[in-house]
């Protein structure tokens, strides 16, 4: 479509739980790119073409200005990278271009999102990028709930309607294994969406972070996240409860056995007697 031919493409990964920052900035460093180092992020950028790369300690990274056969090879480098890749990459797909104002919409005809930039300065791409990160942060966060929640999902109406779960000991252990696996991941990671440091030093670029996060709805979707914890929580406990419960009815039938072995050999010594 001829109307696309202004746009640029910018594309958000979350691709791990984290990178290796220091090892991404010498890879690129040695391909003859630009690499400059902040607290959490790497900026990658090549005088040579344009466009400009944003890697996140927190696994994400957001492309802005190259095809996306170039992105494809970015998920190739990253590789290398990694600590503790996800098994799905998440990623969202935007499309920005320049104009009089820095804004972000939705194209109705095209149903694309658009960026629209005021300037080429990578500070404001630097500052959009926090949120487009934190959103597919979020998403991948999302995804790992909802795999979790759904697998588990039958338990609380197997006990409504069984009064038990029909799973062995040890798998009831590996389920609670894996909730909390999820649960602890998602909480210990969960600082990355607050708002971040740089904005400390920069008030004066916290406003395109802001616009995004709006945009991306991500303070509503945080909320929702954590009543999502809140289930997985639930369903710990009643896996734990369960266990409980095996637990106290094992110790019964063991009470109840040792009274009637205790019963017969009385009665078996009255009977000698």
């Amino acid at each position: 479509m001829k109307i696309l031919r202004s746009f640029q493409r910018c594309v958000s990964f979350c691709t791990a739980d984290s990178y290796d920052l220091l090892g991404l900035a010498s890879f690129f460093k040695k391909k003859g790119y630009l690499t400059r180092i902040y607290r959490d992020v790497l900026h990658v950028t090549n005088l040579k073409r344009s466009g400009d790369i944003f890697f996140f300690n927190h696994g994400c990274f957001v492309s802005w200005g190259f095809k996306k056969t170039f992105e494809e090879k970015l998920l190739e480098y990253v590789k290398d990278f990694v600590i503790q890749p996800l098994s799905t990459i998440e990623a969202d797909h935007f499309f920005y271009r320049s104009g009089d104002e820095t804004t972000v919409d939705t194209h109705e005809k095209l149903r694309l999102d658009i960026i629209t930039l005021d300037s080429d300065d990578p500070k404001i791409k630097f500052a959009i990028s926090y949120g487009l990160a934190q959103s597919i942060k979020l998403a991948a966060f999302e995804e790992a709930i909802k795999d979790t929640i759904k697998k588990n999902s039958a338990l609380p109406e197997e006990i409504a309607t069984h009064g038990m779960i029909s799973l062995s000991r040890r798998a009831i252990f590996k389920r609670m294994g894996e909730i909390f696996i999820a649960r602890s991941s998602i909480n210990l990671n969960i600082e990355y969406l607050d708002a971040p440091e740089f904005f400390w030093r920069n008030p004066n670029l916290e406003p395109f972070y802001i616009m995004m996060k709006k945009f991306l709805d991500i303070p509503s979707r945080v909320m929702a996240l954590n009543q999502k914890l809140d289930v997985l929580q639930e369903l710990l406990d009643i896996l734990n409860s369960q266990v409980q419960h095996r637990h106290s009815s094992l110790l019964e039938s063991i009470i109840i056995l040792l009274i009637i072995v205790e019963i017969l050999i009385s009665l078996f010594q009255l009977h000698v007697v």
